[in-house]
């Protein structure tokens, strides 16, 4: 955040230990959390590609979003007003992130259409595309380390505005870039963490033959921890020089 032309720089370190101890302390709630967070995972993964996904993806706002409210002591914790008030930063983040993905996978077919291409190009070009596009490896770990590099920007700052709005505050996306100005890198580091440990804990327990339904017990578990530590972050932020 910035005050005058001071810039405070987020303690990562101090975030994480501080989440922790929240989590340690708030045991029995977190561990409701957890989960209350697996059972709607499950649920989302049984019920993909039918329209009980829809319902099931709404009964994880409303999850994830008493669980801000628990955490900043808002009641009750379930409440339409905030929620439906959320939804306007929540849908800048969906928008956001589909509109870096559409683009990622449409550049690399632009120099097919650009006027006056040599046709000895659009041979070559063409061939690398139908080779390499195809390598769905390749293209996502493209996708998402661009997605990661981006992700300070049309991830963590629109969910400072989201919690934000859960909690009856500001969710004006300025005011989230505004109070998180000169940590990019801090962000960025953040989400490298989130990522890698995610992914290592859900690859690590499939190739060990847990399966879907094993790997989504640390996972649940992971999921709530992270929330705490983006609302530890949006507390520095937000509420350590606001006081509110």
């Amino acid at each position: 955040m910035t005050t005058d032309n001071l810039i405070n720089k987020l303690p990562l370190t101090r975030v994480f230990a501080g989440a922790w101890r929240y989590c340690a302390a708030q045991l029995r709630a977190m561990a409701l959390f957890a989960v209350l967070n697996y059972m709607v995972c499950a649920g989302a993964f049984y019920s993909w590609k039918t329209i009980w996904f829809w319902p099931v993806l709404a009964a994880m706002y409303v999850l994830w979003g008493a669980l801000f409210r628990y955490y900043f002591r808002r009641e009750p914790i379930v409440a339409l007003r905030p929620l439906f008030a959320s939804m306007v930063p929540s849908s800048k983040i969906l928008v956001l992130t589909v509109l870096v993905v559409t683009l990622l996978v449409v550049l690399p077919i632009v120099p097919l259409f650009l006027p006056h291409m040599p046709p000895e190009f659009i041979d070559k070009y063409s061939y690398f595309l139908q080779t390499h596009m195809q390598e769905n490896d390749v293209v996502d770990a493209v996708i998402n380390v661009v997605v990661t590099l981006l992700s300070p920007l049309i991830l963590y700052r629109p969910v400072f505005a989201w919690i934000s709005s859960l909690i009856g505050r500001s969710g004006l996306l300025k005011t989230a870039f505004d109070k998180t100005q000169g940590n990019y890198w801090e962000l960025l580091l953040l989400a490298i963490v989130i990522n890698l440990s995610v992914s290592i804990i859900f690859y690590g327990a499939m190739k060990a033959g847990a399966g879907i339904w094993l790997a989504m017990l640390p996972l649940s578990v992971l999921v709530m921890y992270y929330n705490i530590v983006l609302a530890q972050c949006y507390e520095f932020f937000f509420l350590d020089i606001d006081g509110k």
